[in-house]
């Protein structure tokens, strides 16, 4: 109890904390974006697991602010740098924005978005992949169903994604136009800077440095940059393989999405090539 008072005394002194967030997409190369960026000299490379989840996991949450700066470095130790919080899960759940706002006031974010049927392949590919994963924590999240199986499920009006131990929803997380709008209920479209994934793979180095200016720091020095396109990070470890998939369930997916992309592209006044 006493090392809990010293703490929410303290660290909101002596702690640093986050200057800027990247709040997803899950499975939009949110991990990639965060090892790239804490190669800048000016960004604070901290050592440990890039995700906190403080804002979107209640027993996190629950702990309070004094643990999430636990998170985070002295101030002495990041002097001028900035501080990053990468947890690709707050962008879906609801309520994060509201608490985003509550503690960290007019915060930058950074949202990486990806065509979505991809994205709902790729994440069903990683958590199917964990049946037989050396790493029991990864295994408890195992989704047992083919692609065609879990996308029919949650088509049906009946399902019940806590039958499972995960909320996978693999379509709801590709609906952006909904994530975006619940941001900019309590944030200015200034404090979000919106990618894509096709954005990185194509051009790396316009890329970065177009978040250094959203970030107001100096450009990628040139030799960082150089070593950075020659190196992939996170490179996905499960094969492409969509041949088991039903083409029927792809292609209606990505007939599902076109409305909602398309609200998409009016609220962000640009367009995908999704």
């Amino acid at each position: 109890m006493m090392t809990k008072l010293i703490r929410e005394i303290t660290y909101p002194i002596l702690k640093s904390r986050p200057d800027f967030l990247i709040i997803g997409a899950q499975k939009a190369a949110t991990t990639s974006l965060y090892n790239y960026l804490v190669q800048h000299p000016q960004i604070y490379p901290r050592k440990s697991f890039k995700e906190v989840r403080y804002f979107d996991r209640t027993e996190h949450y629950s702990k309070g602010y004094s643990w999430y700066l636990g998170n985070f470095p002295f101030k002495f130790e990041t002097g001028n740098r900035l501080n990053c919080d990468a947890s690709p899960n707050y962008l879906y759940y609801e309520d994060v924005p509201r608490l985003i706002q509550q503690d960290l006031g007019e915060v930058k974010m950074i949202a990486i978005l990806r065509e979505p049927v991809s994205r709902a392949y790729s994440a069903w590919q990683m958590f199917h992949s964990f049946a037989n994963i050396d790493n029991d924590h990864l295994r408890r999240f195992y989704d047992p169903r083919n692609f065609d199986e879990a996308i029919a499920e949650e088509f049906d009006p009946n399902f019940d994604y806590r039958k499972y131990p995960f909320r996978y929803d693999y379509v709801g997380r590709g609906r952006y136009i909904d994530q975006l709008e619940n941001y900019y209920k309590y944030f200015k479209k200034e404090n979000l800077l919106i990618l894509t994934t096709d954005q990185l793979n194509k051009d790396l180095g316009a890329t970065l440095n177009y978040i250094c200016e959203f970030l107001n720091i100096d450009y990628f020095p040139k030799d960082i940059l150089l070593k950075l396109e020659e190196k992939i990070y996170n490179k996905g470890k499960y094969k492409e393989d969509k041949k088991s998939t039903d083409s029927e369930t792809l292609e209606m997916l990505k007939e599902y999405f076109i409305p909602f992309n398309q609200k998409l592209y009016d609220l962000l006044g640009c367009r995908y090539n999704w």
